[in-house]
């Protein structure tokens, strides 16, 4: 029984030693891409891409076949009861050629604003990378996890504010 009481005591004793240096660690989470897209100099590398004629070109192609595509479809709608097989069937091919044309210039957008969302990563992550280590220093943090991988954070504990101000500081 007097063994029993020495290993209880020294577990308890164990486990309170382990919480008061839980205690004092310093976490903080930080999303790193939302950081580094936030900042002044990416939102006017994506406005550059979105003011590009090229980009504007082909936002405005995919905007009027989408209207051509609604179009077709409330004219299907309108007047299909009065069409024979063969013109239904040929008023559906012409709107899965449009909808194939939408679907191609929405994925030239999407290509497009990858691309530069990738440029402005790797341009950008040594700048996020230098400040985050003069952050942790000077806050003296133990553990800086992602965001993601947090259930609740305090808003003292996210840096990413703090690091979307400093990087457009140090420009």
């Amino acid at each position: 029984m007097l063994k029993n009481v020495k290993i209880i005591a020294v577990l308890l004793a164990g486990i309170m030693l382990s919480g008061a240096a839980v205690a004092q660690t310093k976490v903080a989470v930080l999303n790193l891409q939302a950081a580094i897209m936030s900042t002044e100099a990416a939102k006017s590398k994506v406005n550059a891409l979105k003011t590009s004629s090229e980009y504007s070109k082909l936002q405005s192609s995919a905007e009027s076949i989408r209207a051509e595509v609604q179009k077709m479809a409330e004219d299907a709608q309108k007047n299909g009861v009065t069409w024979s097989d063969e013109q239904k069937a040929e008023h559906q091919r012409k709107m899965n050629f449009k909808r194939s044309d939408f679907e191609t210039a929405v994925k030239k957008l999407r290509s497009m604003e990858a691309q530069v969302g990738q440029e402005i990563q790797k341009t950008m992550a040594p700048k996020a990378k230098a400040a985050l280590e003069a952050m942790i220093k000077e806050q003296k943090l133990d553990l800086v996890l992602d965001s993601s991988a947090a259930y609740y954070v305090s808003p003292e504990s996210d840096l990413t504010a703090a690091l979307i101000k400093r990087m457009n500081a140090d420009k």
